[in-house]
């Protein structure tokens, strides 16, 4: 009987070892290598106009404003107008002041933005969430990224939603005349001047604002505070 426990010790140590080199056999590693690349978000906006330094009624301006994607993902562009007037003092003139002219002409407005392309442009007075503050042109559907053809790149752009402004042909004017007189050359002179009632020698400016925005974000950009009133913009095939 003494001499069977060695061999039933070292049977016991032999099925440890091969536990334990199973055990260290069995491995596996799996690895996984995730590429992203990021989009190339370039646009560009171009104006068209000359200021005229002698603006008279019923004289119109043409102005265009074109923007291009040229970059690698779909883009959403808006437009936003601000207009305002200044005298001849520098000093802007009181929204009132342009309120009663414009009652005067019918409610027409003293400067007529002439649009254009209007199938294309969606007009909302909801431009940066602020009601009746600013007025906001979209145009419904996004542009394409740029594409290659044939070895040349081709750009996806909008057309102009504005033509041309014209300063209203029914404002008022007054006239006063003053006379001085030349005794020795026995002359009389009159010097008679017309100006628009209210406004005199003003300046008017329209501030256009060429906003763009990744396609698939525009409505958190631009109606965050307002979500129900944002415009529906498609986009490109």
């Amino acid at each position: 009987m003494k001499n069977k426990k060695p061999i039933i010790a070292l049977g016991a140590l032999v099925a440890v070892g091969l536990i334990a080199g199973t055990i260290a056999y069995f491995t596996s590693e799996a690895t996984f290598d995730n590429v992203f690349t990021t989009a190339v978000y370039k646009t560009q906006s171009t104006e068209t106009f000359t200021s005229p330094e002698n603006w008279t009624p019923g004289q119109e301006i043409p102005k265009t404003v074109i923007t291009e994607n040229q970059g690698s993902i779909p883009v959403a562009v808006r437009v936003i107008a601000e207009e305002s007037w200044v005298n001849e003092s520098g000093n802007e003139i009181d929204p009132s002041v342009i309120e009663q002219i414009m009652n005067r002409i019918d409610g027409e407005d003293i400067a007529i933005i002439n649009l254009d392309n209007t199938s294309d442009w969606v007009k909302s007075d909801w431009g940066n969430d602020k009601a009746g503050e600013v007025t906001a042109y979209y145009y419904k559907k996004s542009l394409a990224p740029v594409k290659d053809v044939n070895g040349t790149k081709v750009y996806d752009k909008t057309n102009s939603f504005i033509r041309s402004v014209t300063l209203n042909s029914k404002l008022p004017t007054s006239s006063y005349c003053t006379t001085s007189e030349d005794p020795i050359n026995h002359t009389i002179t009159k010097t008679c001047t017309s100006a628009i009632e209210n406004l005199g020698k003003a300046t008017y400016t329209l501030k256009l604002t060429v906003e763009t925005v990744q396609f698939d974000q525009y409505k958190n950009v631009w109606f965050t505070k307002n979500p129900t009133h944002a415009v529906e913009i498609t986009a490109t095939n």
